[in-house]
């Protein structure tokens, strides 16, 4: 990976912890001027506090913003257009998964709407900058857990809920929204790929596996500090300069399933996208 990204303005979603945050330190003692975007501001103003501190860079912001909501991703997006008129990198890294039903405030699924939906609204709030500020790179992290298909429809609102499949599904929805909006943005020196980063231990990854399991879950996965490089690579690394539409695994191209190279199933998930957001088409 280049060292080198002074000069460069870096949007991280979900960088007070985990990944995010890993992710967001390797910018920043790249020399970038990182963004981070957190729900909570004390988790957030710590982490910043902490990426200053370790990195010696001292342009690193916080935005605060819930990710889960059309609204705190509008707001995201504002915030960040009120203070910066350019955006090298974007990296949607936020996401979740939920054990239980749950939904937003607009009535979608939220493992939908964190995973999927915001990344789709805020690259598109932000995509207008991105291409003034090209070369401009966006990072979409997906994982090597994909549903086989899609009910496109049924999307913001599974029927019956399963924790994984929701997941599953969201994951999908992501790679394919990759493949389109590179298609789309074919000739503005733009670029997007998504990335499966490992599987890496986070105390939320944590919570999911049984109690007594737990304290051996750090001998199987990998750290954050790990999982963030697949993601700095793809942000920074000058020899993928011009590289789009790709899905990695960790460092590697990979293929995807079948269903997620359907061009027909690729259009109709991007034009309900659309209505869903109530955006209109890239022109």
């Amino acid at each position: 990976m280049t060292t080198d990204m002074n000069g460069k303005l870096c949007l991280i979603t979900g960088a007070n912890s985990g990944i995010g945050k890993e992710t967001a330190l390797g910018l920043a003692k790249a020399g970038a001027h990182v963004v981070m975007a957190a729900r909570d501001v004390k988790r957030g103003e710590e982490a910043k506090a902490d990426i200053i501190e370790r990195s010696g860079n001292r342009n690193v912001e916080l935005l605060l913003a819930d990710m889960s909501t059309g609204d705190g991703i509008r707001s995201l997006a504002e915030q960040y257009l009120s203070r910066h008129k350019q955006l090298h990198v974007l990296i949607n890294n936020a996401g979740g998964l939920f054990q239980q039903y749950q939904k937003n405030a607009e009535g979608m699924e939220m493992t939908f709407a964190l995973n999927y939906y915001a990344p789709f609204l805020l690259t598109h709030l932000l995509l207008d900058t991105l291409k003034a500020s090209a070369p401009a790179r966006i990072v979409n992290v997906a994982s090597r857990v994909q549903a086989k298909s899609l009910n496109i429809d049924q999307l913001p609102e599974p029927v019956p809920y399963n924790s994984m499949k929701a997941y599953g599904a969201s994951k999908l929805a992501v790679v394919m929204f990759t493949y389109t909006l590179a298609r789309r943005l074919s000739g503005t020196s733009v670029t997007v790929n998504a990335v499966h980063p490992g599987v890496i231990y986070t105390p939320q990854s944590a919570r999911f596996a049984p109690s007594f399991f737990r304290p051996l879950l750090k001998l199987f996965m990998s750290n954050p500090e790990k999982g963030a490089e697949p993601s700095l690579r793809l942000a920074a690394d000058s020899s993928l300069e011009g590289v789009s539409g790709q899905y990695f695994h960790k460092k590697e191209p990979k293929q995807t399933g079948p269903f997620s190279y359907d061009n027909r199933q690729q259009e109709k998930l991007y034009e309900r996208s659309l209505e869903w957001s109530g955006l209109k088409p890239l022109g």
